[in-house]
């Protein structure tokens, strides 16, 4: 009987083939699998006989090779803007991965983010708006986010007037308009778009009170 148990655990270990790094943790055949649109996703894959070559459904490409800081046997990408899940397919077992959007844009300028008192003298050095990644837990460290458009709302006499910019940096014009407010002003960008590896997204606005 003990043989027979035996023999049960490692077939059933074998066939316990799925693991993917998504979020820093590895997860088997869960499902709170998760694929990212816009990176390379390391997908580990593993057997104990040769099963064949893992197929994928439509919507994504798999291929045998590595991902930086990661040590895995594929990588799995998304090409279909609009799919919802994929299945990864080997032998008979398959696994289905929900396919997830990158996290949202966070905007700081230098080291400072939206909704906080800010230095005036941070815009002598800090003169551009950076996008990045506030998400702690999502695993792909070098993934780059860049801010291609935004406004700048400035009030003068009381009347709100709207600038647009074009790219991250911010021009002189605006950067004096800023350093002749009173501390205790407050100062806003908004419609700020921002390039990412899957596209373009929509970042939330930058508001901060001058000290």
């Amino acid at each position: 009987m003990r043989a027979k148990n035996l023999i049960l655990v490692v077939s059933l270990l074998c066939f316990s083939f799925m693991m993917a790094k998504a979020q820093n943790v590895q997860v088997k055949n869960s499902a709170v699998d998760v694929l990212y649109r816009g990176v390379k996703n390391p997908v580990s894959i593993v057997t104990c006989s040769n099963d064949g070559v893992p197929s994928i459904s439509s919507g994504a490409k798999i291929y045998s090779g590595n991902v930086p800081g990661f040590e895995d046997q594929y990588v799995v990408e998304i090409t279909d803007p609009n799919v919802k899940s994929v299945t990864i397919s080997v032998g008979e077992v398959s696994t289905q991965f929900r396919v997830l959007e990158l996290p949202v844009p966070t905007i700081k300028i230098g080291e400072y983010l939206s909704g906080g008192e800010i230095p005036k003298s941070v815009f002598t050095s800090s003169t551009q708006l950076d996008a990045v990644i506030g998400d702690v837990n999502f695993p792909f460290k070098d993934v780059e986010y860049t801010v291609t458009q935004f406004t700048y709302m400035k009030e003068e006499d009381g009347i709100t007037s709207a600038q647009v910019v074009t790219g991250n940096k911010i021009p002189a014009e605006i950067l004096n308009d800023i350093k002749k407010k009173s501390s205790g002003s407050s100062i806003a960008f908004i419609g700020i778009k921002v390039s990412t590896p899957a596209g373009q997204r929509n970042a939330p606005g930058f508001t901060a009170e001058l000290k």
